[in-house]
C-alpha cells in the first residue's frame, strides 16, 4: 500500500494511521491526507493549546508544522503526493499575486474533500484546482501554510534562479546553505535530483519562449543559458521526443 509522505520522498508502506504517521513525520509543514474512522478523531499540538476534531467520515488534506498529537479517535492515511502539492500551489499563484499576509497562528489547517470521496491524484489536483478559482477561507488557511513551507519558498527560488542552467554550487550560494544541504533540500522539495528536474524546467521555459514568439532557436538558446542552439537543439529532442525542425513549422519561429 503507497501512502502519504513523511519527507525527503519517503513512502514507508508501515504507516497504516495517523499516530503512526506522526510519530515519524520529519520537520518542516507537512501535509497529511486522512479518512477518519467511525469515531470523532480529536487532535492536539505540543507547541499551542490549539484542538482539532474531525467528525467520523471525515476525509481531506492536513497542512500542518510538527507536533501532531491524536488525542482520540483513529484515522487511516491515504495516498498523497505532498510535493506535487507545493508545485500545484506554486503554480496556481504564478497566475496572480498570492496572499501575502503569514499563515495564521494555528498549527494546522485542514481542507475537507467530502465524505464518501475516492478520488485518484489527478483528481484530486483538479480539486485542489477548483478551491483556489473559489478561494474561499478554507482554502486561503490552507495555501498560507503551504507558502509558508521551505519547500514552496525553495520551488519559488529555483523558478525564479535556476532554469538558465546555473550550477548547484552557485544557487546554494545564493540561497544560503551549503551544497550538501542544498541538495537534501531540492530533494525533499522536488521528489528526485535537483539537476535533472531543473533541466526540465529550463527546457520547459525555453519551449514557451519559443511559442510566446522569441525570433530564433539562437535567442531561445542563449536566453536560457545553453551553449549553443544545436545543445537546445539537443535537449529538445531528449527530452520531448520531436525535431526542433517540427516545433519551428508549428510556431513559425526562425531556424536561424
Amino acid at each position: 500500500m503507497v501512502v502519504a509522505e513523511v519527507g525527503a520522498g519517503e513512502k514507508p508502506d508501515s504507516i497504516l494511521t495517523l499516530r503512526d504517521w506522526c510519530a515519524l513525520a520529519k520537520s518542516g509543514e507537512q501535509v497529511v491526507r486522512i479518512h477518519n474512522g467511525c469515531d470523532v478523531l480529536c487532535l492536539a499540538h505540543r507547541e499551542c493549546s490549539a484542538f482539532l476534531c474531525l467528525a467520523p467520515g471525515w476525509q481531506g488534506l492536513l497542512v500542518l508544522r510538527p507536533g501532531l498529537q491524536v488525542l482520540s479517535g483513529s484515522a487511516r492515511v491515504l495516498p498523497l503526493s505532498q510535493m506535487s502539492l507545493f508545485k500545484l500551489q506554486l503554480f496556481i499563484d504564478q497566475g496572480g499575486v498570492p496572499e501575502v499576509r503569514p499563515a495564521r497562528s494555528e498549527p494546522w489547517a485542514a481542507l475537507s474533500e467530502g465524505v464518501g470521496q475516492r478520488r485518484a491524484a489527478p483528481a484530486l489536483e483538479s480539486w485542489y484546482l477548483n478551491l483556489a478559482l473559489q478561494g474561499d477561507a478554507p482554502y486561503q488557511a490552507f495555501a498560507r501554510h503551504l507558502r509558508s513551507s521551505e519547500s514552496y519558498q525553495l520551488l519559488g527560488f529555483l523558478l525564479e534562479q535556476g532554469s538558465g542552467g546555473e550550477k548547484l554550487q552557485d544557487l546554494a550560494g545564493r540561497y544560503g546553505v551549503s551544497v550538501s544541504h542544498f541538495r537534501r533540500l531540492c530533494r525533499q522539495a522536488l521528489g528526485g535530483a535537483a539537476k535533472s528536474e531543473l533541466r526540465g524546467w529550463r527546457t520547459a521555459r525555453a519551449l514557451l519562449s519559443m511559442a510566446e514568439g522569441a525570433t530564433s532557436l539562437t535567442d531561445v538558446a542563449l536566453e536560457f543559458g545553453y551553449a549553443s542552439s544545436s545543445h537546445f537543439s539537443k535537449e529538445i529532442r531528449e527530452l520531448v521526443g520531436i525535431a526542433p525542425s517540427s516545433l519551428i513549422d508549428i510556431t513559425g519561429l526562425s531556424s536561424e
